[in-house]
């Protein structure tokens, strides 16, 4: 059994079948190691398939930064596993984008974050919102990760500093996603839809807008076609997959449909910001 069986399935396993399945093991130590749980450790040891007592601690840490109670109740399911397959490292280096325009990333940053932040605004947390509570955009669970990875208490996200913002949005959403080697406008929508959808899910919206298999991992063959196509069209396309993405999820889930004009203006004043002399690109 894998990881991505669990989400595909809805499956459900106790650790007890988690601890005696080699292969679920393997997977969770890949992953684990792959986003910093595992650190200090030689990744050819490391994944042995043996749920020891550093592969435990790691897991352990996770399920807390995540919010996710499974280590307590022994019990790992499709939101666990999606969980911990989306989960980004913080930083995934690649070779920089060849012939690419390209701004300081601090000033590429702080263009991308003039589009995001307007749509974001404060503290909410809408029942039918299944992000929970969310300030700035970050919600209580990126919250809760960023402030363990720090080793600081955990604290309600309503309480987040405008600093904490920023070293969020860098470290967890601009750095992973692999915005700073994309041309501005691909970065602005790109970070914006890391913003919205999650770094693995920002990745899947450009691995389709590019026409190449959708993983959600930016690994070499998303760079190559990345190069290929680095550009403002690139960008486009990913804010028309948001569109229909939207309009899918409300056919599919149609409490999510109170969500829905303001995810479409948010997605067409994105267009609209490529577009403009705001943005710097025009």
């Amino acid at each position: 059994m894998h990881l991505k069986d669990l989400v595909e399935h809805n499956a459900v396993v106790n650790l007890a079948t988690l601890t005696s399945d080699k292969e679920l093991i393997i997977d969770l130590q890949t992953r684990l190691s792959a986003i910093g749980f595992m650190p200090g450790t030689d990744i050819s040891t490391a994944i042995d398939g043996v749920f020891g007592a550093a592969t435990k601690d790691a897991l352990d840490r996770f399920c807390k930064a995540a919010h996710l109670n499974n280590s307590s109740t022994g019990v790992f399911g499709a939101t666990f596993a999606r969980k911990l397959i989306d989960t980004r490292p913080p930083v995934m280096p690649v070779t920089p984008t060849l012939g690419a325009k390209k701004q300081p990333t601090s000033d590429a940053l702080a263009t991308a974050l003039k589009f995001t932040l307007q749509w974001e605004g404060g503290y909410v947390n809408h029942p039918d919102d299944p992000g929970g509570a969310t300030n700035k955009g970050v919600t209580q669970n990126t919250y809760n990760t960023y402030r363990i990875n720090n080793r600081l208490p955990t604290q309600g996200v309503d309480r987040i500093t405008d600093k904490e913002v920023h070293d969020i949005y860098f470290s967890m959403y601009w750095q992973p996603s692999q915005a700073p080697i994309m041309v501005l406008p691909l970065a602005i929508v790109h970070f914006d839809t890391a913003v919205n959808f999650g770094v693995g899910g920002a990745i899947e919206f450009l691995q389709e807008a590019l026409g190449i298999s959708a993983d959600g991992i930016f690994g070499p063959g998303t760079q190559k076609a990345l190069l290929a196509h680095n550009n403002a069209q690139t960008a486009q396309k990913i804010v028309r997959g948001r569109v229909n993405y939207r309009n899918q999820r409300v056919n599919s889930n149609p409490s999510q449909e109170v969500f829905l004009v303001g995810w479409l203006n948010r997605d067409n004043d994105l267009g609209g910001f490529l577009d403009s002399s705001n943005a710097g690109i025009a």
